[in-house]
């Protein structure tokens, strides 16, 4: 490659791209996120939705955190380490007329996909 044609490739290419050849160093501050197209299968495409709606989050903000987590090594059961600050309060307020069992049911039926809910909601109507 000649040296010109290298070196546009260097400017336009990103980072970590760049980080494996042994002359590069990272800078020691990334000021902008990365932007990244994403393409998921449909079904994780409407739970990821879904988490974020139940969190009242973006879904960028639930990919964001749920990789964070899964890449620190958190366990699949820890589905309280992924709820944002003050989630816990915010819900037991607006949720402060429920007994203890209406309470879990509540929680157990926001952890079901819609198609879950829906086949759960006719089976209690029918």
């Amino acid at each position: 490659m000649s040296i010109g044609l290298e070196n546009r490739f260097q400017d336009a290419a990103p980072d970590h791209m760049l980080l494996a050849r042994p002359n590069r160093q990272r800078p020691a501050m990334i000021s902008q996120p990365y932007k990244l197209l994403l393409r998921l299968p449909d079904r994780l495409h409407v739970r990821v939705a879904e988490a974020a709606k139940r969190y009242r989050r973006s879904m960028n903000s639930e990919i964001v955190t749920r990789l964070e987590h899964s890449l620190n090594g958190l366990p699949d059961d820890s589905e309280s380490d992924v709820e944002p600050p003050f989630f816990a309060q915010i819900e037991s307020a607006l949720r402060s007329d429920l007994t203890d069992e209406e309470d879990s049911l509540v929680r157990l039926f926001r952890r079901l996909s819609a198609s879950q809910r829906s086949a759960l909601l006719t089976l209690l109507e029918g």
